[in-house]
């Protein structure tokens, strides 16, 4: 699958985004580690009429549906998934002409970044694709110093050019809206910042889209879809989440889910 088919989505509020590096972790998502298996996470390729477009992640929330940023999902026409491994070169692949992005979708700020694909055709569980857990209605996960982790195949150096052979995962901390409202133009509670403040994993271009997961009662839970970064991914700046629970409505009733 071809990763990088020339760059839409120029980079101003929105391309994503990782201390110094002990000798033990991999070459930076931004300076992060290889992730272990993690089957709900999705590799998404969207392109537009003109086969032109990028590359982020997504979530898999049921056999047929991805959930992911709506950035991905406005102007573009085809999306080709990868699920099922965290070796790039070993996911399997479905190409879906569906998705949903948000009605209220703005992309100058990010407001309702949120959408989902349409898988053309069930998965079937197993140990190496599984969906992951959605917030229960009415909890506003996640909470501030809230602990969660982000995996993704995008760039994993600063000024990256190309995504990452191998999934990485980075650690973040949720701070606090007063901070985060100080990197980002967003509107509270719909988004929400994290970062790490010890080895500075971070998201990077090619990771928006992909989920920020906590553990809710001993059980991983998709809390954020990762949709602001700066432009150069630097490792300090915090990365802007849309908030699922704020939608997990909307999601159910067009997912059913």
């Amino acid at each position: 699958m071809k990763a990088y088919v020339g760059l839409l989505l120029a980079v101003t509020l929105c391309c994503a985004s990782s201390l110094e590096i002990p000798s033990n972790r991999n070459p930076r998502i931004i300076n992060g580690i290889n992730a272990a298996n993690t089957p709900y996470n999705v590799y998404v390729l969207y392109l537009n009429s003109a086969n032109s477009g990028f590359f982020g992640g997504g979530s898999l929330i049921s056999d047929r549906h991805v959930l992911t940023a709506a950035q991905n999902i406005a102007s573009f026409v085809r999306w080709e998934i990868g699920l099922g491994s965290t070796v790039f070169g070993q996911l399997s692949q479905q190409v879906s002409t569906q998705a949903i992005a948000h009605p209220s979708f703005n992309m100058a700020n990010r407001a309702n970044d949120i959408g989902f694909i349409v898988l053309p055709q069930p998965v079937v569980f197993t140990a190496l694709v599984n969906p992951i857990q959605l917030p229960v209605l009415g909890r506003g996960l996640p909470y501030e110093n809230e602990e969660g982790m982000v995996v993704g195949f995008g760039f994993n150096a600063l000024g990256g050019q190309t995504r990452s052979d191998f999934l990485k995962v980075g650690y973040q901390r949720v701070i606090s809206d007063s901070r985060c409202v100080g990197f980002y133009q967003i509107t509270l509670p719909n988004h929400f910042c994290a970062e790490d403040g010890l080895q500075r994993s971070n998201v990077c271009n090619g990771d928006l889209g992909a989920g920020f997961v906590v553990s809710e009662r001993r059980t991983d839970t998709l809390v954020g879809v990762a949709s602001l970064i700066t432009a150069s991914c630097d490792a300090t700046t915090p990365t802007g989440y849309t908030r699922v629970s704020q939608y997990r409505q909307w999601i159910r009733d067009n997912t059913g889910v």
